[in-house]
């Protein structure tokens, strides 16, 4: 996959929501009283990257087990090989880890294939350490074909507003439904589905509600009562990604920030003068996990650790890293501690924060108890 390409999926949730006009509706549940700490605490561990070296995933899921203090992971792509290599280390590490296979483009057998590989993988690694859990893959109505009209994702979400894609979310269903009963013999931990916001899931065959829910300008107001609702269907609520760039306005982008790099420049360049801010991220992340928290969520993953292929730079019109999700950034290739010699990586300021909202003897007790529930 180019990093244009992989820089571009970031996004694909973002843009389908500007297309559609499908927001939570009016449920109304009381306000949690006060705030607990989320017995899920994840990040998410982007799979789809140009290097790949078994000694700088071990470092990096490490990282996320100890520096950040988190219990689980979150692991997306579409490579099985990369996908069971990180989930063992990450197992080994103590990490309740979510297996989110994403076969980009495929039509629903060659999805539903790709799951059930994952799936069988998933309960051998189980079968060792009992806590994995398994997503049946993510927003389908733009990254599978024939959900909805197009010949690949993008055209998928610029079509989700339009009649012709009318019936999608009971087409999605369908869908889902077979999944289940395909999968569930296959696979005996829990199982969810990493939603988009303008899907409507019957989430009766799931055991727990997953949703990738980034705030923006346009749910900014709404946005507390939206995590609230998703509380109606009465099962557990993951936020399977949220998160923010480190540019000044990305807070009111949410998942279209990365939209400001041009790929279409050799090398790719920020359009217009954005500024970097780390401070943006580290605010928007602690907005939302005190959302969280205060909505009695049953776990949050923070989108993402790192993207390798997305570089930091000194010069602000080539600095990647900008206009990424990430918690740390890594060197250019011309750089002495550049990633793809090195492993070398840096946190950013949110990587702290999150670091201190994670860390804690009670959050460890907390999460031990729930594990079995």
């Amino acid at each position: 996959m180019t990093v244009g390409r992989r820089s571009v999926l970031v996004g694909a949730a973002a843009l389908a929501v500007t297309t559609s006009a499908t927001r939570a509706g009016a449920y109304q549940r009381p306000l949690v009283s006060g705030r607990r700490p989320l017995p899920w605490r994840g990040m998410n561990f982007d799979t789809e990257r140009e290097v790949w070296r078994t000694e700088y995933v071990r470092r990096e899921i490490t990282a996320i087990r100890r520096q950040l203090h988190c219990n689980a992971i979150l692991l997306l792509g579409s490579d099985l090989r990369r996908l069971t290599e990180a989930a063992t280390i990450a197992a080994e590490q103590g990490l309740y880890v979510w297996f989110e296979p994403r076969a980009f483009d495929g039509d629903a057998r060659d999805t539903l294939r790709f799951v059930a590989k994952v799936a069988r993988a998933a309960e051998r690694l189980r079968r060792r350490y009992p806590r994995v859990a398994l997503s049946l893959g993510c927003e389908l109505t733009i990254f599978m074909a024939g959900l909805v009209p197009g010949k690949d994702w993008m055209e998928r979400a610029e079509a989700l507003g339009r009649p012709e894609s009318a019936g999608y979310n009971r087409r999605l269903d369908r869908f889902l439904s077979g999944a289940v009963k395909k999968i569930r013999p296959l696979f005996g931990g829990r199982l969810t589905y990493t939603s988009g916001v303008w899907e409507r899931v019957d989430w009766r065959g799931f055991d727990v509600v997953g949703v990738d829910l980034y705030r923006d300008e346009s749910n900014e107001a709404t946005y507390a009562k939206e995590v609230r609702a998703l509380h109606r269907h009465g099962k557990p609520v993951v936020i399977t990604e949220f998160g923010c760039c480190t540019y000044r306005g990305a807070e009111k982008q949410g998942g279209s920030g990365f939209m400001i790099v041009d790929w279409t420049k050799e090398p790719p360049e920020l359009k217009g003068n954005p500024i970097r801010d780390e401070g943006v991220q580290v605010r928007y992340i602690e907005e939302c996990l005190d959302v969280f928290e205060a909505e009695g969520v049953q776990g949050a993953f923070v989108y993402n650790f790192i993207d390798a292929d997305s570089p930091y730079s000194p010069i602000p019109k080539y600095d990647l890293d900008m206009a990424n999700f990430s918690v740390v950034k890594v060197r250019p290739a011309d750089s002495p501690l550049a990633y793809e010699r090195t492993g070398h990586w840096e946190p950013k300021l949110a990587f702290h924060t999150i670091a201190h909202r994670f860390r804690g003897p009670q959050l460890a007790s907390t999460f031990a108890t729930r594990q079995q529930s």
